[in-house]
């Protein structure tokens, strides 16, 4: 005698369930046999074997969107499934409070260290492989973005082509970029912006808060370092690390693209991006001869500024390592 088992049938064209029994043929085929005598085979190789989940019973997905679910809680054991072994370990697993708290933990290190190490690891990498175009295009529109949320410079020409001077003709970077000026105004405030595009916006604000040129160089050569090191497009992608990795995964970086221009607007960086920022102008300072403190002396005065202006949005400071540490680093560099 077969042996059979009752359960739900599911025709795949309505959803009332059939009271059925099934059992397998001589053939090895599936047949499930409804209460009206009718009986209807399946190539049991096709089905596909879905273990319970919570109060959903296991089941069996027909070939032709029909399903048998199994009202005893389990498929009969004379019943040859596709991975019914590994199913019934997780569920296993699923039922004991020991291997639950250690999945609880493994996902908790994981979510750790994917924000901690791999989301910048990712970003870092994309930033730096990127083809320049799209790295242009994205800088254009964050430009575009400050260029709107900024005013007009009052700086008279003379003193634009004097800083100007200094950066290209006394700081001489290898790729040089195109200097901004604009009024910072309570958005920007006393700042300065390194954008993928190439370009860096430096405010009259900050002009007017330095007291020797030198100071606005150590600026300029902080905001190379930036550029060289693609950070505002590394913190804008670490923004949006979810989508680098959804995008990686499905190769498709429209939605990164169509975000990523507002994210390095909003991109502050990073305590570490600073401090790599600080550690190439205190080269630089000190290739051309200029003491490494005119940078830490600004820091300094920016800092105080700053606390007397909370409501300007002050990138340069908002998320920047406490001052004291970069004045530290700067002059531990001498």
């Amino acid at each position: 005698m077969k042996p059979t088992a009752s359960v739900r049938y599911y025709d795949g064209k309505t959803n009332t369930p059939h009271a059925a029994e099934i059992y397998l043929n001589e053939a090895g085929c599936l047949c499930v046999k409804l209460n009206n005598g009718k009986e209807i085979l399946y190539d049991l190789a096709q089905t596909e074997y879905i273990a319970a989940v919570g109060n959903i019973p296991p089941a069996l997905e027909l070939t032709d969107d029909g399903r048998i679910e199994f009202e005893q809680g389990q498929p009969p054991a004379w019943l040859p499934l596709k991975r019914r072994q590994m199913f019934a370990r997780i569920q296993h697993l699923e039922k004991s409070w020991k291997w639950i708290g250690i999945s609880i933990i493994a996902v908790i290190c994981f979510s750790i260290s994917l924000f901690v190490w791999g989301i910048p690891a990712a970003a870092r990498y994309t930033a730096e492989h990127l083809p320049p175009e799209i790295m242009r295009h994205a800088g254009e529109q964050a430009e575009q973005a400050l260029v709107e949320l900024t005013q007009p410079s009052r700086l008279k020409t003379q003193r634009q082509e004097q800083i100007k001077a200094l950066y290209y003709q006394t700081l001489k970077p290898d790729h040089p970029a195109k200097l901004i000026f604009r009024q910072g105004g309570d958005f920007f405030g006393a700042n300065a912006a390194a954008i993928p595009n190439n370009t860096i916006i430096i405010t009259d604000e900050l002009i007017n808060l330095t007291q020797h040129d030198h100071e606005i160089l150590a600026v300029l050569a902080h905001e190379q370092g930036h550029l060289i090191h693609r950070h505002s497009l590394q913190q804008a992608l670490q923004g949006v690390g979810i989508s680098i990795f959804l995008s990686a995964l499905t190769g498709d970086v429209s939605d990164l693209l169509t975000t990523l221009p507002t994210a390095l607007v909003s991109a502050q960086y990073s305590q570490a991006f600073e401090l790599e920022a600080d550690h190439h102008a205190v080269a630089e300072l000190k290739r051309l001869g200029i003491p490494p403190e005119r940078l830490a002396t600004f820091l300094n005065r920016l800092e105080t500024e700053h606390r007397h202006n909370d409501d300007a949005l002050s990138p340069l400071l908002s998320t920047h390592p406490i001052t004291s540490e970069r004045v530290k680093q700067i002059r531990q560099a001498k």
